[in-house]
């Protein structure tokens, strides 16, 4: 069973394949899984492996497809002390299941959910990017607007950063409605590890952007690293053509090509 299973994890990693990694990290009492069972589970919901079986094997393989849309790791905790006339399991004990995505996809997060932001979210999908789309208004958060697997974060854009969780993987876009809020986001996501930093300014708006975020510290290669005017220059006017230089430009990075806007 342990060579199968371990056949199978490298098989995820040489395809370049995410998937989600289980494991049992914990038991008290009495527990249908022991210590250091694994399983994963691929994007389509197969799995190899085990956390022991049952109602809660089933949980854990539904939180783990939950990570491919949202990303990052998770601790699950199975109560198994239950009444025999239910449907819970009934052995007795407990046990604690951490779950970590494992992937090499992008990630892209979108700060702004206005009409820029809504077509660059589902053209990014289509990229094969996980994406994360924030915005403080509701109707512009609302996640029937987006492909289910597009994470939606409906707070103020502060909390927003934080919650997003930024880190290498990330290529973040800053379309918020105005001025104030994207310096409110700039302020946070500069100093993060993220790898793309783009920003819808015109270039009056940028040479002030630039000098208020070095005045409150933010490190000046950091600054001078946004991309501003975000995309290239396509001549568009239309916000899915501006999505599609946005799209272009993160693109390029990705694959070492450095493209900016020029007039």
């Amino acid at each position: 069973m342990a060579t199968e299973f371990f056949y199978e994890l490298k098989q995820a990693f040489n395809r370049n394949e995410p998937f989600v990694l289980c494991t049992v990290v914990e038991t008290i009492g009495s527990s249908p899984g022991t210590v250091g069972q694994k399983m994963i589970v691929r994007r389509d919901g197969s799995t190899a492996g085990t956390v022991g079986g049952g109602i809660n094997e089933e949980r854990t393989r539904k939180a783990a497809l939950d990570l491919f849309s949202c990303g990052g790791s998770l601790m699950l905790t199975y109560d198994l002390a239950n009444p025999l006339e239910g449907g819970e399991p009934v052995c007795g004990g407990k046990s604690r299941v951490f779950i970590e995505l494992q992937a090499h996809e992008p990630r892209m997060v979108i700060f702004g959910g206005g009409h820029i932001g809504r077509v660059l979210a589902k053209m990014a999908v289509l990229a094969r990017f996980r994406v994360t789309l924030a915005d403080e208004r509701p109707e512009y958060a609302n996640p029937e607007l987006f492909p289910e697997c597009v994470q939606v974060i409906c707070k103020p854009f502060e909390e927003a950063v934080a919650e997003a969780g930024l880190d290498k993987n990330c290529h973040v876009t800053v379309l918020t409605p105005g001025h104030r809020k994207d310096f409110e986001v700039l302020e946070k996501v500069l100093p993060s590890e993220a790898a793309y930093v783009g920003l819808v300014c015109s270039a009056k708006k940028l040479v002030e952007m630039k000098q208020a975020l070095v005045e409150k510290t933010v490190e000046q290669k950091r600054v001078d690293a946004l991309f501003a005017p975000i995309g290239i220059n396509l001549g568009s006017t239309t916000p899915e053509e501006i999505a599609v230089e946005i799209l272009a430009q993160i693109v390029a990075f990705r694959n070492g090509k450095v493209l900016r806007f020029e007039k």
